[in-house]
């Protein structure tokens, strides 16, 4: 009952929402969009703020966490009920329309079975049980969200922006039983910018409906709004300042918009440095838009306001990594691991289609081999390898071959080949084409910046976004034209495109992995240990063991050795009890535990590598191939 009370308390966070999207609703207009998203950003950004101010004073803690909360809800509450006694009554709702009721009732219900994906299932992405979410225990356990010791950097490297909005859900409950909804509200709040940038580029209602659906049936959307990963939060930061962006075409802008704008820059920047790639096209089509209209002040305000705010959410944590590794971006060899380090056109050109043939992959091995071969082709006559490592992550070997819905690796070729058309369609329309520069900038840098690797389809999807307004415009368009016969052959064929696109979105949340809703393996069918090790499940019985032995000796202080980027975890969540210490770091200026200090180890990966740090008298259980404990003599 008291952790049925606590699970309670993340609601605070999603009625502060409601609450601050009524007080921020424009008042000289019904947009509601509009309001949502100001909100958004502005809860988002209070929340990283918070959590910065906090660990200064190391209030790491459930108490100061839920006090803000209560304190946030009643006072957005109190601002909401004072905006609601001067506003006019509720516009009233219109008739949806055959179209736009369609799609509303396929997309409402793939968003009805994420929603109970992600209520039913155990956090258990890969990345998020080596570092996404072994961070934030780490944070619990300090006191601080400051540098710690540890072998997998990942945890200190990477700008902490999702973990940040975890952590209070963390402290609000105790668990970690909500975090998969942070990722499924992102992928709402992504689609609803989506559509309101269709509606700013001059599409109507079904222009709109069709350009969230084209972003919410995407397969690696689906699978990501149930996952503890950061890709849908950044994509929906940069969605906003899409939308944002667009408002600028028409007048100067005002201070609530340059707030907003420099708001959604500081939450992709502390979010994942991915999104920046489409962020940047996007901040320089606003400064354009207001400098055709000689608004030269609001551009100088917004270029101070959008520093502030890089600097006020993303600074301090750069500053860590600064401060550790001597660069603001990690040590040289992370970043060049994962960033181009060729920048020639050629391989940009080579880069970017195959990134984009692998968002095309589909169940037609022949069509595969075919787009596949054809960008060897170019690369070729270009005279650059398809393979070259300044253009490749490591471990990846294009052309790539995994179509199915995984959450890692997933293509969403229906909506790839729509954004294609779209930005086709864009170009050759007047009040698009700017826009269309936009997207082809967001595509462009993303290709000059981002390796092509197997996984490098989550990686897009921020451009992708961008890119999905001028689908839902360009299919609207082909239901409009005057010719009926044209105009019936058209929209059969928008039709059948569209359900096969949303057919894959639903295969994805049904039978995807790791997580999925009916078949062998469903939600529905295993316990949560099990749902959690997914990706390892030879290791779910193994972590186990270690776990209960640990319990039995009772040790209160365990030192921890792990290899690569293998689980921690699974360790924390289950040992929140005992004292968890790294007996290994990697991080400058944080040194390890030193054994002795110990009272029992766990290792995770090599047992030679573990016998080498734990002194030759313990006592070794070794469980399996990659999971060993060790206790000092009685």
């Amino acid at each position: 009952m008291i952790l049925n009370a606590r699970v309670l308390l993340a609601l605070l966070p999603a009625l502060t929402l409601a609450f601050a999207a009524v007080a921020l609703r424009p008042r000289a207009e019904a947009d509601r969009s509009l309001a949502v998203i100001r909100a958004a950003i502005a809860v988002a950004a209070g929340a990283v703020l918070c959590a910065e101010l906090f660990s200064l004073l190391h209030w790491i803690s459930p108490v100061p966490f839920l006090l803000a909360w209560l304190a946030a809800t009643l006072g957005t509450g109190w601002l909401a009920w004072r905006s609601v006694e001067h506003r006019p009554g509720r516009p009233r709702l219109r008739n949806p329309g055959p179209v736009v009721l369609s799609i509303q009732v396929v997309v409402g219900l793939l968003v009805a079975s994420e929603l109970v994906l992600a209520v039913a299932s155990s956090p258990n992405n890969f990345d998020s049980n080596s570092y996404h979410l072994a961070k934030i225990e780490h944070w619990v356990a300090d006191g601080s969200i400051g540098n710690f010791a540890t072998t997998q950097t990942q945890q200190i490297i990477l700008v902490p922006g999702a973990e940040l909005l975890l952590l209070h859900l963390r402290l609000l409950t105790g668990g970690d039983a909500p975090f998969n909804l942070l990722q499924w509200a992102a992928g709402l709040l992504g689609a609803l910018a989506v559509a309101r940038c269709a509606g700013q580029l001059g599409a109507g209602r079904a222009g709109q409906w069709l350009a969230a659906a084209v972003f919410l049936t995407a397969p690696a959307v689906a699978l990501e709004s149930t996952s503890t990963q950061n890709d849908l939060v950044v994509t929906a930061w940069v969605a906003c300042a899409a939308t944002l962006a667009l408002e600028a075409r028409r007048a100067p802008a005002t201070w609530p918009q340059i707030l907003a704008l420099a708001g959604a820059a500081g939450l992709v920047t502390v979010t994942k440095s991915t999104g920046l790639m489409a962020l940047l096209p996007v901040l320089v089509y606003w400064g354009v838009a207001q400098l055709r209209q000689k608004s030269f002040k609001p551009v100088l305000y917004a270029l101070c306001s959008v520093g502030l705010a890089v600097a006020a959410l993303a600074g301090p944590s750069l500053l860590r990594v600064q401060e550790a590794f001597g660069s603001p971006f990690g040590p040289p060899g992370y970043r060049e691991a994962l960033s181009t380090t060729r920048h020639d056109p050629p391989a940009i050109l080579v880069n970017g289609l195959r990134l984009g043939a692998s968002t095309l992959l589909s169940p037609v091995e022949a069509a595969n081999e075919a787009i596949g071969a054809s960008v060897v082709r170019v690369a070729g006559a270009v005279g650059v390898d398809p393979n070259d490592p300044g253009i490749t992550q490591w471990r990846s070997v294009f052309p790539g071959d995994r179509w199915k819905p995984d959450e890692d690796r997933s293509p969403y070729p229906v909506q790839s080949a729509l954004v294609l058309l779209g930005t086709v369609v864009g170009l050759c329309v007047r009040r698009t084409r700017g826009y269309t520069l936009v997207v082809l900038g967001a595509l462009l840098t993303t290709a000059a910046i981002v390796k092509w690797q197997y996984w490098g389809n989550r990686l897009i999807l921020p451009a992708f976004a961008v890119a999905a307004p001028l689908a839902g415009f360009a299919l609207e368009r082909a239901l409009r034209v005057e010719r009926n016969a044209v105009r019936w052959a058209l929209s059969a064929l928008v039709a059948v495109v569209l359900l096969a696109g949303a057919a894959h979105g639903y295969v994805a949340v049904y039978y995807g992995q790791p997580r999925r809703l009916v078949g062998q393996g469903s939600v529905f069918t295993q316990d949560d240990w099990q749902e959690r090790f997914v990706r390892m499940p030879d290791q779910a019985a193994s972590y186990r063991t270690a776990i209960d032995q640990v319990r039995a000796s009772g040790a209160r202080r365990v030192g921890l050795v792990l290899d690569g980027d293998l689980w921690e975890y699974p360790l924390q969540i289950e040992l929140r009890d005992r004292q968890l210490v790294e007996l290994e770091s990697q991080v400058p200026g944080h040194p390890p535990a030193s054994v002795t200090s110990v009272d029992a180890v766990v290792c995770i990966g090599d047992p030679d590598h573990c016998r080498r740090i734990v002194p030759a008298n313990w006592r070794y259980n070794r469980i399996d191939p990659l999971v060993t404990t060790a206790f000092p003599p009685a």
